[in-house]
């Protein structure tokens, strides 16, 4: 398998035939204008020159697009080097494939004929140089092709011309523009190399402050943990009384319990703890939730409950999931401490395409369960906004919170393959929690007692499109401390 993930001059071979793909068909309204327009010039050239070569050109370029399209679209969830120099070579045939119209209309005495030939060249010059190739032995087929077809419409000139400096002159040009072309592809491809070098270095770099930021949070917090278990326990035997003893005892065995809940945070951030996964409603959850906030929230602050209307089934850890939103509303509550409005609602969203973040997390388009925690606190400072879950980041006084709580959320989130996103304006914090819906053929035998039989599902809220009308900051670290 690992041969199969094999990278080509560093590149990773699943990313690029992915990022083929998308160059080339995954903007769909790009793709669509590109075909119509090569059929509108093809049948408009038929007409006009009366020649059937324009028919074989389309047909050509229908049959190219067919096989690199299928090709680019079959492969596996690993491909090898073979792949993605096959994929070369079938872009290969499509710019042959194109180019030999334009550069044919560029030799001929009509002058429309010779500024849509140009005009067809150029825009394929442009494309390459934007499609910028990793793979040199892609990159120099392209320069290859391009060649041939500039050679060809020197030939043809210069037969059309008798002056020793015509032809001079016009192979001279022909040269010229080809050792530019060349070399501004290859310019941005060592731009492109030089770019994803920085982005690893930047990404290395922060995941070593990460886990330098991490470890220092840990030494530092169990610190204090062992020096309240071995201080208790050194002074038992320096006590009179039993009374005092077991004070000291209770007050070691706090500790070591704040320990295990530490470590239990670290686990959740780190996605390492043992998931107890079950189907739920999300509005029932709700209910539970509301009873346990009721004394954690003071009178000054308003709360507002919305379950969706119809049941949200969700395939979760129970009691992860209402940790998460117990440490969100925890959060909501420290942000008003002059009172305001904490409001909590649940609704089914869809996403129409897949949702990748910038730092590589993939959310598939699909049906979603949005839980938002929403309050009309001060709102969070845009220059902390991304550092808030990070692990042992907190903007609360010592002793008031660990800074874990939020990196909990974070991981709780990714391990139930969901996203943890936020808004956040001086007018208020609303933190949205997004869970794939769980469909009713995914009741496991060991929790149909928990949830309704397969075999009569029951019905699910209508689901509200999720559009990028109302953008979040997607990396995830957007979390109040």
């Amino acid at each position: 398998m690992a041969s199969q993930q094999s990278d080509i001059d560093g590149i990773d071979c699943r990313k690029e035939i992915d990022r083929l793909f998308d160059l080339e068909y995954g903007r769909r309204l790009d793709a669509a204008f590109r075909f119509g327009l090569i059929l509108a010039v093809g049948v408009v050239l038929h007409f006009y020159i009366d020649s059937t070569l324009t028919l074989w050109w389309m047909a050509a370029q229908i049959l190219g697009h067919a096989l690199h399209f299928t090709f680019l679209r079959t492969r596996g969830e690993t491909c090898s080097r073979r792949e993605v120099l096959i994929a070369g070579g079938l872009f290969w045939y499509l710019v042959a494939s194109f180019i030999w119209l334009p550069a044919e209309m560029i030799t001929a005495s009509d002058p429309a004929l010779r500024i849509g030939g140009a005009a067809g060249i150029g825009a394929m010059l442009v494309f390459l140089i934007y499609r910028s190739d990793r793979v040199l032995a892609i990159m120099l087929g392209e320069i290859a092709v391009i060649g041939v077809a500039i050679a060809w419409v020197v030939f043809r000139t210069i037969q059309q011309v008798d002056h020793p400096g015509a032809i001079i002159g016009t192979i001279l040009a022909a040269v010229g523009l080809h050792v530019y072309f060349t070399l501004t592809m290859l310019s941005h491809r060592r731009v492109r190399i030089e770019a994803e070098r920085a982005a690893k270095r930047s990404v290395q770099a922060q995941k070593m402050e990460a886990i330098g930021q991490l470890a220092g949070g840990v030494a530092h917090d169990f610190n204090n943990i062992l020096t309240a278990v071995i201080g208790n326990l050194d002074l038992y035997d320096a006590m009179d009384t039993e009374a005092e003893r077991l004070n000291a005892v209770t007050e070691a065995k706090t500790a070591a319990l704040r320990a295990a809940e530490l470590v239990k945070q670290l686990l959740a951030y780190a996605r390492r703890t043992p998931m107890q996964i079950a189907r739920r409603d999300v509005g029932a959850l709700l209910e539970q939730l509301q009873l346990l906030t009721r004394r954690l929230l003071p009178a000054s602050i308003t709360q507002s409950f919305e379950a969706p209307q119809a049941p949200l089934w969700v395939a979760l850890d129970e009691n992860q999931f209402i940790t998460a939103l117990v440490n969100l509303v925890v959060n909501a509550r420290d942000a008003m401490p002059g009172g305001g409005t904490l409001t909590v609602s649940a609704r089914p969203v869809h996403l129409f395409t897949d949702d990748v973040q910038p730092d590589g997390t993939l959310l598939p388009a699909g049906d979603y369960a949005e839980v938002t925690v929403a309050d009309t606190g001060s709102g969070i400072p845009p220059e902390i906004l991304r550092r808030v879950t990070e692990p042992f980041f907190t903007t609360k006084a010592v002793g008031q919170g660990s800074g874990l709580g939020l990196s909990m959320v974070d991981g709780f989130a990714r391990q139930s393959g969901g996203l943890l996103t936020i808004d956040s304006s001086p007018e208020g914090t609303a933190m949205h929690l997004l869970l794939p819906i769980a469909p009713a053929e995914e009741i496991r035998p060991d929790t149909a007692a928990d949830s309704p039989p397969p075999q009569s599902p029951p019905p699910q809220a209508p689901v509200q499109p999720r559009t990028g009308a109302r953008r979040r900051l997607p990396d995830l670290r957007t979390s109040r401390a």
